[in-house]
């Protein structure tokens, strides 16, 4: 099987932003992912409080607006954080996502953080494999449908970003997270922990005690559900990050439990490969652009419309930025050697293509 990816290219000769957006998911007949009166959830990463590379209001607004004209009741959503930053509760991350632009103002629906006020709202899903069970965000399990907006960039951890980890990543609750982050249960780093308690606070299991100033985990109880890594104020809650080719499979797992609670053809994708930086938006440092704007892809297949942006992203004549200047990368180099060469940002798709999430074979289609 080939799947179908249609590209909007950015040219001198098309629309306004908005109108092309439209345009381009009416050829991609998004219109079929969407009944009169279904509760339509648009994914997207709203970006960490000082990212600005994040998906602009202005794309989100198209997709919904396309949504009410067919019927559906749209509503942007995005979970909370593992690490500690100002999207670890539904409170701050709502703030945040109104400094970085996204409000019922700018987008025409509400916003809801699918995984609760602290992260703890979701719905076990049976996948088997790996992973076993995938702690699915509330609000996105309970939805009829999804237009999951990726913002398309290198990662640090994955390689590269796109769909699937939009997927794994940003419709699964905190559980879920760190289970694809970490082997291992979160430690307790002494020389940081000032013995305030906020991470016994915060623990539902009774796993934490404060003894001589500082906090001490048992590991009897502890259920590696990340929460006091989240909150805990200092830093002083370290895991293992892991960065091996683990995490990208077990991420394909995560993606299939999300996927399991939308009926087939009811899950629509959006990759934007414009702004492109080697690092994601949670990183809040400013950083250049490492390729020119491409354009913005859509598709039903989550595997093949990855693969086409990373495919269009390694093409594209590329620039490395360093403190002595910058220089041009010729065209067909891939740019994650360049930025993270110890990432194989291929195995995501290989696992999702092997447990049947879709296809890397594809056929790229121009408007």
């Amino acid at each position: 099987m080939i799947s179908k990816v249609y590209i909007l290219r950015f040219t001198r000769t098309k629309k306004d932003i908005i109108s092309s957006v439209k345009l381009l998911l009416k050829a991609a007949q998004a219109d079929k992912a969407v009944e009169k009166g279904d509760i339509v959830a648009v994914k997207v990463h709203m970006g960490e409080r000082g990212n600005f590379r994040h998906p602009r209001p202005q794309i989100v607004r198209a997709v919904v607006d396309f949504i009410k004209s067919q019927g559906g009741k749209p509503f942007v959503t995005d979970t909370t954080t593992l690490y500690h930053g100002y999207r670890g509760n539904a409170i701050d991350y709502l703030e945040t996502a109104a400094i970085n632009g996204f409000t019922y103002a700018t987008l025409g629906c509400p916003i809801i953080i699918a995984d609760g006020l602290h992260g703890r709202d979701f719905r076990e899903v049976e996948v088997g494999g790996p992973l076993g069970k995938v702690a699915v965000a509330s609000a996105i399990a309970e939805a009829d449908a999804m237009f999951v907006i990726s913002h398309v960039k290198l990662h640090i951890s994955f390689g590269f970003g796109g769909a699937l980890k939009n997927l794994a990543m940003g419709c699964t609750a905190r559980k879920s997270k760190f289970a694809m982050h970490s082997p291992g249960k979160p430690e307790i780093d002494v020389n940081k922990c000032v013995g305030c308690g906020i991470c016994k606070k915060h623990c539902r299991w009774n796993a934490i005690e404060i003894v001589k100033g500082k906090a001490k985990i048992n590991y009897e109880k502890c259920v590696g559900c990340g929460d006091c890594l989240t909150y805990c104020p200092q830093g002083a809650v370290k895991i293992s990050w892991d960065r091996t080719e683990r995490i990208q499979r077990l991420a394909a797992w995560a993606a299939l439990g999300v996927l399991k609670t939308f009926k087939e053809g009811k899950v629509f994708y959006i990759n934007l490969v414009m702004e492109v930086t080697s690092l994601c938006d949670c990183a809040t440092i400013i950083e250049s652009p490492i390729i020119p704007d491409l354009g913005i892809l859509a598709s039903y297949d989550p595997v093949a419309i990855d693969q086409a942006s990373m495919d269009l992203v390694n093409e594209a004549p590329g620039i490395i930025y360093s403190k002595d200047g910058f220089k041009i990368v010729e065209s067909g180099y891939d740019k994650v050697k360049i930025f993270h060469p110890e990432r194989r940002w291929q195995a995501i798709l290989e696992e999702a293509e092997r447990i049947g999430l879709g296809t890397r074979k594809y056929k790229l289609i121009e408007l």
